[in-house]
């Protein structure tokens, strides 16, 4: 395997049009453990063929078990020897959310990388079951939830890393820098989904860059390196897709030109390449950190990453109490 290069030795490597497995080529992944939320439909499909071909152990965190199933016999007919296991994870129920941390708690997996990957944009259901709008809901809190579980198991496999896969439309994300904290979670954790679906999904995008700089600041020094990824134009979500957002995606996504597996080379590039294995909380594209399309008023407000947190974390609770689960 390459050596890790410093900050100022660091160079370009791969671009907007390079592919995940060629960022891949030459690493061996035989012994890392790395689970992965949404692999059954567009970059996820590409991101755990890829990572699973090089050796990895992949844990597929999926709703639809018949086409994880499909995947997964996929991949082996490509690498007969894979591992590949597969936990249900609905991220449109907290329960269902639950209950995968549970089960991945069980099995006693390490965790060397985990990929927040899943997502909604303009879903035809506009609430989660919990009632939660759902873009903040699934993009979100669900992903937040299972954080909860899982970074116990990332400090204690560490060194590890996180990936989010979020959005450069993060920065239209509708909060403004001098508004008041409160008003800017307002904005964060709609209580409805009366605005445009747009807006919803950008703010929820910047619900995972503020999460992913929060655990930035919080763990690295746990040895988990954390990354904030835009994929570019291929990205397809994976919970109730609708046709006409696709198209959407289609014409707003950037660069233009990006398949699903150009779309998954910035995953695959943050989560396994050595050259990056501690440039920690960044902003990431096209297989390079770059900010200038970030939002860092806000983004980087250390305020807000906490005041979100907390918010988070007390949705989480009150849903408990609710339903009557241990808190």
């Amino acid at each position: 395997m390459a050596p890790v290069a410093t900050e100022s030795q660091r160079k370009r490597q791969f671009h907007s049009r390079s592919y995940a497995h060629e960022v891949l080529e030459g690493l061996d992944l035989s012994g890392k453990t790395i689970a992965i939320t949404g692999t059954t439909s567009g970059i996820g499909v590409d991101t755990a063929r890829d990572l699973v071909l090089k050796g990895a152990h992949i844990v597929m965190l999926n709703r639809n078990l018949e086409e994880s199933e499909k995947q997964k016999k996929r991949f082996i007919e490509q690498k007969p020897n894979a591992q590949i296991d597969i936990v249900k994870c609905d991220l449109n129920s907290l329960d269902s959310v639950r209950k995968a941390g549970e089960v991945y708690l069980e099995k006693k997996w390490p965790l060397h990388g985990l990929i927040l990957n899943a997502g909604v944009m303009g879903p035809s259901t506009k609430m989660t079951s919990d009632g939660f709008e759902a873009h903040f809901g699934i993009n979100h809190l669900a992903h937040f939830m299972l954080l909860q579980y899982l970074l116990p198991v990332l400090r204690s496999s560490a060194p590890s890393r996180l990936v989010f896969v979020s959005s450069a439309l993060a920065n239209r994300s509708c909060v403004k820098s001098d508004q008041p904290i409160d008003k800017k979670l307002e904005i964060l954790c709609p209580k409805d989904a009366s605005k445009m679906y747009l807006y919803l999904y950008n703010s929820s995008k910047m619900c995972n860059m503020l999460t992913a700089f929060k655990i930035h600041r919080d763990e690295f020094s746990n040895g988990i390196s954390t990354y904030s990824v835009h994929p570019g134009s291929g990205v397809r979500t994976d919970l109730h897709r609708d046709s006409a957002v696709s198209k959407v995606i289609g014409v707003i996504s950037t660069p233009f030109t990006k398949n699903s597996s150009q779309g998954a080379a910035t995953s695959v590039y943050c989560i396994a390449h050595p050259e990056v294995k501690e440039v920690s909380g960044r902003y990431w594209e096209s297989c390079w950190d770059d900010e200038k399309s970030l939002d860092k008023k806000v983004a980087r407000d250390e305020q807000l990453q906490d005041a979100l947190w907390k918010k988070s974390e007390e949705l989480i609770e009150e849903w408990k109490r609710k339903n009557g689960t241990k808190v």
